[in-house]
């Protein structure tokens, strides 16, 4: 890796802002990227060649002198080169670059901000305790992680460069194998420990990941250079056919994980929204029917849509049903399918003949499967046949291209095709790496808005991609199980390996590379991936516990609620039970008032009668008589006089308990007040009523009061 790449990354980021917005001279934006190259030679002649050369050396573009002849004007607008002798044409240039204030101002900022990246993302790293050797100093984690980035998912012409070898495959059969060279110096583990670090960043820390997103976008923008120079004005509209390679396909489908869907997603809508068609052809349908197919039948399946069923986003009859018609339901999803052969239309066989064919055929030799050439051969051709000839160094207004994720094929036919002379070099080819695609649309349709939300997608599914557990590991811990000839573990290995969390532990301890895996580390390896495993168990249970208790809470509450309203329905029905006694009690005291008034009247009448009777029997003493009226009144009084000393009364003058009972019940009749009058116990002294406390009045309702 050139030891000046997080050096000129950071100036970038530094001097790089407002991505995705006012991108009407992407081109003008690239500048910054030839400082840290320009700087060191101010004041010399402008060698073409050689910042040719430091240009694919320092960021591994494509970049030659053709490029360079396009950047010219902008350089010398800059004032970043001057003309030695403008009068003549062409001439020579000197470097002239600008003072160093305003870049090293932003240059230290932004490396504060990297740097506090790298320390997050070392901390994270060594908080992996990963089987592998990992860097220690923050320098080399902040090289690493910047270089995965700005590369991430990135292709360059030498990886068309491959060798091929012959080696003995397990099985011991002899096999050919392709070495093809990496667009950056990073080792698998590397990869693997960024991809991890970005994806939990993204996820769980919005910032550190809107930063992570600011720099891979300056990748994103390098793609206008990446191959070949494009077109940088704004697109309202366009009649481009954008076909989808089967794993594009499947991501927009949603078989290969919710982050590879969501990359895909928005670039699909907004190509539709410019006007746009997006298509995908029937031999690309019978690869997606193969791909699904291998994973269903496949006891130990691999790869985005195995591992998109590991993690429960995509269920395992959906991926029955998409493999069964996936050409009904891209339909579905206004995606139509073109069905052509490589006989039909001889009209259009002259713009790519059956030897051009051929050769891309046997260009395509790292594919290791005889029906994946044929297919990339097969689309090469018809997206070329339907061009017609037709070239454009714009993509949005080339006619046809084909949407790949597999960059190498979309080198390979690119420089195939120039060979064959069926195309210039800086025009768009037949078929275009996604990553272009998504830049295009990024910084060209507006699409980007000010925001980050397209790198951070692409981030997102290529993480997924990097961190999908590998095959390779898998089998080592395989074939060291049973070598230990225990039945239960193998099957508990397969058990473990559908298991997300458990996978994820396996290649977190690994970082994916099944070099390290030996008989002394099984047996840990193993035990960390049953770890995540029963940690989910227990958190499941202990969600399982929480819920019961928050569920019985719940039902405490209720019942609470319950029997506070039941005491306040019972103290609102006791208030209206008194207030009733009391209107009763009024009526029946007003009854008792009227009887003891007429049973006191009846006493006073007796009393005037005794009066009188005794006026009577004493007249004959005060008045002159005969002897028998004497006699008569002396017997009287002998009678009256008995009658008192034995208690007797021949005139009563009081009112017996019962009499007034009896004309206090008479009178409640005609009052209608019976029932109300059999609510209260009543006592009688005399001559008056009293009452005492209800008679049986407590529970009862109102309307068995009254």
């Amino acid at each position: 890796m050139p030891s000046n790449l997080t050096r000129s990354a950071a100036r970038i980021y530094g001097t790089l802002s407002g991505l995705g917005g006012n991108a009407s001279d992407v081109i003008g934006r690239l500048l910054p990227f030839f400082d840290p190259i320009l700087r060191p030679k101010q004041g010399h002649p402008f060698d073409v060649e050689g910042f040719a050369r430091e240009v694919r050396d320092t960021y591994k573009w494509n970049f030659n002198s053709d490029v360079v002849e396009v950047f010219l004007p902008r350089l010398v607008e800059a004032g970043w080169l001057t003309a030695d002798d403008p009068s003549t044409e062409p001439t020579t240039f000197h470097i002239t670059l600008p003072g160093l204030e305003q870049v090293d101002t932003a240059d230290s900022t932004a490396n504060q901000e990297l740097r506090s990246l790298a320390e997050e993302f070392k901390v994270f790293s060594e908080g992996l305790s990963p089987l592998t050797a990992i860097p220690r100093e923050v320098e080399e984690f902040e090289d690493i992680l910047i270089e995965w980035l700005l590369y991430v998912e990135a292709f360059s012409e030498k990886n068309i460069n491959f060798s091929t070898r012959i080696e003995k495959s397990p099985s011991g059969t002899m096999r050919q194998l392709v070495d093809i060279p990496r667009t950056t110096d990073l080792t698998s583990e590397e990869k693997f420990l960024c991809a991890r670090f970005v994806d939990e960043a993204i996820r769980s820390r919005p910032e550190t990941g809107d930063r992570l997103a600011r720099i891979a976008s300056i990748g994103l923008l390098t793609e206008v250079v990446q191959d070949f120079v494009k077109p940088a004005t704004p697109v309202e509209a366009s009649n481009l056919v954008v076909y989808l390679d089967a794993p594009v396909a499947m991501e927009y489908l949603g078989v290969s994980g919710k982050a590879a869907r969501e990359n895909t997603v928005p670039v699909v809508d907004e190509l539709k929204r410019i006007g746009a068609r997006v298509r995908v052809f029937g031999q690309s349908i019978e690869e997606i029917k193969r791909n699904l197919g291998a994973v269903l039948q496949n006891p130990r399946p691999t790869g985005p849509t195995a591992q998109a069923l590991a993690r429960n986003e995509v269920m395992h009859d959906f991926v029955i049903q998409v493999n069964a018609d996936p050409e009904a339901i891209l339909t579905s999803l206004g995606i139509s399918v073109t069905h052509r052969t490589l006989d039909q239309i001889p009209s259009e066989h002259q713009y790519f003949q059956e030897t051009h064919w051929t050769e891309i055929y046997g260009a395509l030799t790292f594919q290791q499967r005889p029906d994946a050439r044929q297919h990339d051969a097969d689309v090469t051709t018809l997206v070329m046949r339907q061009r017609h000839g037709h070239e454009d160094r714009d993509i949005f207004r080339s006619r046809f291209v084909l949407a790949t994720r597999n960059g190498l094929v979309a080198q390979l036919t690119r420089k195939k095709c120039v060979e064959l002379g069926l195309m210039s070099p800086s025009v768009t080819p037949p078929i275009v790496h996604r990553r272009y695609l998504t830049a295009s649309i990024w910084l060209r349709t507006g699409l980007g808005k000010q925001d980050f939300e397209i790198p951070k997608r692409l981030l997102l599914a290529n993480c997924e991609r990097v961190l999908a557990i590998r095959p390779g590991v898998v089998e080592a811990v395989k074939k060291l199980t049973d070598d230990l000839g225990d039945p239960e573990k193998t099957r508990q290995l397969d058990l473990l390996v559908s298991q997300h969390r458990s996978a994820q532990a396996l290649m977190d301890k690994t970082l994916g590379t099944a070099s390290v895996v030996t008989s002394d580390n099984v047996a840990e390896l193993f035990q960390e991936m049953v770890h995540p495993h029963l940690e989910e168990e227990r958190r499941r249970g202990a969600e399982a516990v929480q819920a019961e208790k928050t569920k019985s809470k719940k039902a405490l509450k209720k019942i609470q609620e319950k029997l506070g309203e039941e005491k306040a329905l019972k103290e609102s029905f006791q208030s209206l039970i008194d207030s009733k006694l009391a209107e009763d009690r009024e009526a029946i005291e007003a009854l008792f008032q009227y009887v003891e008034g007429k049973l006191s009247t009846k006493r006073n009448a007796r009393r005037i009668i005794g009066m009188l009777i005794a006026v009577l029997f004493c007249a004959p003493m005060l008045l002159e008589t005969s002897r028998l009226v004497a006699w008569v009144s002396t017997l009287i009084a002998i009678v009256l006089g008995y009658l008192t000393i034995t208690g007797n009364q021949l005139i009563g003058t009081s009112t017996s308990a019962s009499l007034a009972f009896e004309r206090l019940k008479n009178e409640a009749c005609l009052r209608r007040l019976n029932k109300k009058l059999s609510q209260f116990e009543i006592e009688w002294d005399g001559s008056r009523f009293s009452l005492t406390h209800p008679n049986n009045s407590e529970g009862k309702p109102p309307d068995q009061l009254l």
